[in-house]
Protein backbone atom coordinates (compact mmCIF):
# COMPACT_ATOMS: atom_id res chain seq x y z
CA UNK A 1 0.00 0.00 0.00
CA UNK A 2 2.78 2.35 0.88
CA UNK A 3 4.43 1.74 -2.47
CA UNK A 4 1.22 2.40 -4.38
CA UNK A 5 0.59 5.53 -2.31
CA UNK A 6 4.07 6.79 -3.03
CA UNK A 7 3.64 6.09 -6.73
CA UNK A 8 0.31 7.90 -6.78
CA UNK A 9 1.87 10.89 -5.08
CA UNK A 10 4.71 10.96 -7.57
CA UNK A 11 2.29 10.82 -10.50
CA UNK A 12 0.27 13.64 -8.98
CA UNK A 13 3.41 15.77 -8.70
CA UNK A 14 4.25 15.09 -12.34
CA UNK A 15 0.73 16.07 -13.42
CA UNK A 16 0.89 19.26 -11.38
CA UNK A 17 4.24 20.05 -12.96
CA UNK A 18 2.88 19.50 -16.49
CA UNK A 19 -0.15 21.70 -15.77
CA UNK A 20 2.07 24.43 -14.35
CA UNK A 21 4.42 24.28 -17.32
CA UNK A 22 1.45 24.42 -19.70
CA UNK A 23 0.08 27.45 -17.90
CA UNK A 24 3.45 29.18 -18.10
CA UNK A 25 3.70 28.38 -21.82
CA UNK A 26 0.19 29.70 -22.43
CA UNK A 27 1.04 32.83 -20.48
CA UNK A 28 4.12 33.26 -22.67
CA UNK A 29 2.02 32.92 -25.79
CA UNK A 30 -0.43 35.47 -24.47
CA UNK A 31 2.32 38.00 -23.77
CA UNK A 32 3.87 37.39 -27.18
CA UNK A 33 0.57 37.80 -29.00
CA UNK A 34 -0.04 41.08 -27.18
CA UNK A 35 3.31 42.36 -28.46
CA UNK A 36 2.45 41.65 -32.09
CA UNK A 37 0.98 44.44 -34.21
CA UNK A 38 -1.59 43.56 -36.87
CA UNK A 39 -1.16 44.67 -40.46
CA UNK A 40 -2.21 48.26 -41.07
CA UNK A 41 -3.17 49.85 -44.37
CA UNK A 42 -2.88 53.43 -45.53
CA UNK A 43 -4.69 54.45 -48.71
CA UNK A 44 -3.72 57.83 -50.14
CA UNK A 45 -6.22 58.97 -52.73
CA UNK A 46 -6.37 61.91 -55.12
CA UNK A 47 -9.78 63.20 -54.09
CA UNK A 48 -11.10 65.76 -53.79
CA UNK A 49 -9.35 67.56 -56.63
CA UNK A 50 -7.96 70.07 -54.13
CA UNK A 51 -6.27 67.44 -51.96
CA UNK A 52 -2.63 67.95 -51.06
CA UNK A 53 -2.10 64.22 -50.54
CA UNK A 54 -1.47 63.70 -54.27
CA UNK A 55 0.08 65.75 -57.05
CA UNK A 56 0.19 64.57 -60.66
CA UNK A 57 0.88 65.88 -64.14
CA UNK A 58 1.91 64.68 -67.56
CA UNK A 59 4.69 66.22 -69.64
CA UNK A 60 4.56 66.33 -73.43
CA UNK A 61 7.48 66.47 -75.79
CA UNK A 62 5.51 68.12 -78.61
CA UNK A 63 4.55 71.04 -76.33
CA UNK A 64 7.73 71.05 -74.31
CA UNK A 65 7.23 74.28 -72.36
CA UNK A 66 3.56 73.82 -71.48
CA UNK A 67 2.43 72.71 -68.03
CA UNK A 68 -0.47 70.24 -67.78
CA UNK A 69 -0.78 70.16 -63.99
CA UNK A 70 -4.47 71.10 -64.06
CA UNK A 71 -5.52 68.53 -66.65
CA UNK A 72 -8.17 65.96 -65.75
CA UNK A 73 -6.23 63.20 -67.55
CA UNK A 74 -2.59 62.21 -67.83
CA UNK A 75 -1.01 60.41 -70.78
CA UNK A 76 1.84 58.00 -71.29
CA UNK A 77 2.77 57.93 -74.95
CA UNK A 78 5.45 56.64 -77.28
CA UNK A 79 5.58 58.52 -80.56
CA UNK A 80 8.18 60.15 -82.79
CA UNK A 81 8.69 63.65 -81.42
CA UNK A 82 5.54 63.40 -79.27
CA UNK A 83 6.37 61.22 -76.26
CA UNK A 84 4.47 61.79 -73.01
CA UNK A 85 5.28 60.88 -69.42
CA UNK A 86 3.28 60.81 -66.20
CA UNK A 87 4.57 62.17 -62.87
CA UNK A 88 2.81 61.44 -59.58
CA UNK A 89 3.66 61.95 -55.91
CA UNK A 90 1.81 60.92 -52.74
CA UNK A 91 2.39 62.70 -49.43
CA UNK A 92 3.05 59.88 -46.94
CA UNK A 93 2.65 62.26 -44.00
CA UNK A 94 -1.08 62.29 -44.78
CA UNK A 95 -1.41 58.68 -43.57
CA UNK A 96 -3.43 58.42 -40.36
CA UNK A 97 -2.17 57.00 -38.11
CA UNK A 98 1.27 58.11 -39.20
CA UNK A 99 3.57 55.36 -40.45
CA UNK A 100 6.54 55.23 -38.04
CA UNK A 101 10.02 55.23 -39.53
CA UNK A 102 10.63 51.81 -37.97
CA UNK A 103 7.63 50.23 -39.72
CA UNK A 104 8.11 47.27 -42.03
CA UNK A 105 6.47 47.97 -45.40
CA UNK A 106 4.95 44.72 -46.64
CA UNK A 107 3.42 46.00 -49.89
CA UNK A 108 2.98 49.33 -51.65
CA UNK A 109 0.98 49.50 -54.85
CA UNK A 110 0.25 52.31 -57.30
CA UNK A 111 -3.35 52.26 -58.51
CA UNK A 112 -3.89 54.27 -61.67
CA UNK A 113 -7.25 54.29 -63.46
CA UNK A 114 -6.78 53.76 -67.19
CA UNK A 115 -9.41 55.08 -69.61
CA UNK A 116 -7.64 54.65 -72.97
CA UNK A 117 -5.39 51.74 -73.92
CA UNK A 118 -3.10 51.38 -76.94
CA UNK A 119 -3.79 48.80 -79.63
CA UNK A 120 -0.42 47.20 -78.86
CA UNK A 121 0.62 45.74 -75.51
CA UNK A 122 3.13 48.26 -74.13
CA UNK A 123 5.45 47.95 -71.15
CA UNK A 124 5.34 50.88 -68.74
CA UNK A 125 8.37 51.59 -66.55
CA UNK A 126 8.03 53.15 -63.09
CA UNK A 127 11.01 55.21 -61.90
CA UNK A 128 11.59 56.76 -58.49
CA UNK A 129 12.09 60.49 -59.03
CA UNK A 130 15.26 61.88 -57.44
CA UNK A 131 14.66 65.64 -57.67
CA UNK A 132 11.88 68.00 -56.73
CA UNK A 133 9.08 69.06 -59.08
CA UNK A 134 5.74 70.79 -58.72
CA UNK A 135 2.37 70.11 -60.25
CA UNK A 136 1.97 73.71 -61.35
CA UNK A 137 5.35 74.12 -63.05
CA UNK A 138 6.60 70.82 -64.46
CA UNK A 139 7.02 70.65 -68.25
CA UNK A 140 8.83 68.37 -70.68
CA UNK A 141 11.79 70.75 -70.75
CA UNK A 142 12.26 71.09 -66.97
CA UNK A 143 11.30 67.58 -65.82
CA UNK A 144 13.69 65.91 -63.33
CA UNK A 145 14.79 63.19 -65.78
CA UNK A 146 15.64 65.56 -68.62
CA UNK A 147 14.48 65.59 -72.22
CA UNK A 148 16.39 62.64 -73.70
CA UNK A 149 14.00 59.85 -74.66
CA UNK A 150 14.33 56.35 -73.23
CA UNK A 151 15.99 57.88 -70.20
CA UNK A 152 16.55 56.70 -67.52
CA UNK A 153 17.45 53.20 -68.63
CA UNK A 154 14.71 50.61 -68.33
CA UNK A 155 16.89 48.46 -66.09
CA UNK A 156 16.76 51.07 -63.33
CA UNK A 157 12.96 51.00 -63.06
CA UNK A 158 11.38 50.25 -59.69
CA UNK A 159 8.78 48.08 -61.42
CA UNK A 160 6.99 47.61 -64.73
CA UNK A 161 3.53 46.66 -65.92
CA UNK A 162 2.01 46.01 -69.34
CA UNK A 163 -1.02 47.77 -70.81
CA UNK A 164 -2.80 47.38 -74.14
CA UNK A 165 -5.82 45.77 -75.73
CA UNK A 166 -4.29 42.60 -77.28
CA UNK A 167 -5.28 39.31 -75.68
CA UNK A 168 -2.88 38.20 -72.98
CA UNK A 169 -1.71 41.69 -72.06
CA UNK A 170 -1.53 42.25 -68.30
CA UNK A 171 -3.93 45.21 -68.37
CA UNK A 172 -6.15 44.89 -71.43
CA UNK A 173 -9.44 46.41 -70.28
CA UNK A 174 -10.05 50.15 -70.11
CA UNK A 175 -11.96 51.94 -67.36
CA UNK A 176 -10.34 49.93 -64.58
CA UNK A 177 -7.44 50.34 -62.17
CA UNK A 178 -4.26 48.83 -63.56
CA UNK A 179 -2.56 45.99 -61.72
CA UNK A 180 1.12 45.18 -61.34
CA UNK A 181 2.56 48.54 -60.28
CA UNK A 182 4.47 47.63 -57.11
CA UNK A 183 6.66 50.24 -55.39
CA UNK A 184 7.29 48.55 -52.03
CA UNK A 185 11.04 49.12 -51.95
CA UNK A 186 10.67 52.82 -52.76
CA UNK A 187 8.03 53.42 -50.09
CA UNK A 188 10.13 51.53 -47.54
CA UNK A 189 13.02 53.88 -48.30
CA UNK A 190 10.77 56.94 -48.01
CA UNK A 191 9.43 55.78 -44.64
CA UNK A 192 12.86 54.87 -43.28
CA UNK A 193 14.29 58.20 -44.42
CA UNK A 194 16.96 56.69 -46.64
CA UNK A 195 15.45 58.33 -49.74
CA UNK A 196 13.48 61.52 -50.26
CA UNK A 197 9.95 61.16 -51.54
CA UNK A 198 9.73 62.94 -54.89
CA UNK A 199 7.24 60.40 -56.23
CA UNK A 200 7.47 58.48 -59.49
CA UNK A 201 7.69 58.98 -63.23
CA UNK A 202 5.95 56.52 -65.57
CA UNK A 203 6.98 56.22 -69.22
CA UNK A 204 6.71 53.83 -72.12
CA UNK A 205 9.56 51.33 -72.02
CA UNK A 206 10.46 52.18 -75.64
CA UNK A 207 9.82 55.82 -76.44
CA UNK A 208 9.87 57.16 -79.98
CA UNK A 209 7.57 54.60 -81.58
CA UNK A 210 6.95 55.17 -85.31
CA UNK A 211 3.31 54.32 -84.63
CA UNK A 212 1.85 56.48 -81.87
CA UNK A 213 0.98 54.40 -78.78
CA UNK A 214 -0.98 56.34 -76.15
CA UNK A 215 -2.57 55.34 -72.86
CA UNK A 216 -4.62 57.74 -70.74
CA UNK A 217 -5.14 57.80 -66.99
CA UNK A 218 -7.57 59.74 -64.82
CA UNK A 219 -5.86 62.58 -62.99
CA UNK A 220 -6.44 63.98 -59.53
CA UNK A 221 -8.08 67.05 -61.05
CA UNK A 222 -10.89 64.94 -62.47
CA UNK A 223 -12.23 64.87 -58.91
CA UNK A 224 -13.89 61.47 -59.31
CA UNK A 225 -13.31 59.29 -56.26
CA UNK A 226 -13.78 56.02 -58.14
CA UNK A 227 -11.00 56.94 -60.60
CA UNK A 228 -8.57 58.81 -58.39
CA UNK A 229 -4.86 57.96 -58.38
CA UNK A 230 -4.11 55.92 -55.27
CA UNK A 231 -1.19 54.57 -53.31
CA UNK A 232 -2.05 51.60 -51.08
CA UNK A 233 0.48 50.79 -48.35
CA UNK A 234 0.32 47.73 -46.11
CA UNK A 235 2.73 47.68 -43.17
CA UNK A 236 3.41 46.44 -39.66
CA UNK A 237 4.94 48.39 -36.82
CA UNK A 238 7.84 46.98 -34.86
CA UNK A 239 7.13 46.63 -31.08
Amino acid sequence: MRTRTGLAAAIALVVVGIVAAGAAFAAGLSLTSQALTPYRTCVLSGTPATTTAVIDASVRQATATTNFGTSTTNDIASSTGANRRLYVRFDLTQCSPAIPSSAVIRLATLRMYVTVLPAACRTVDIFRVTATWTEAAITWNNQPFGTAINNPASGSASDTFAAGTPAGCQNLTANLYIVGATVTTDVAAFVAGTATNFGWMLRDDVEGSATARTQTYSAKNLGTASQAPQLVITYVTVP
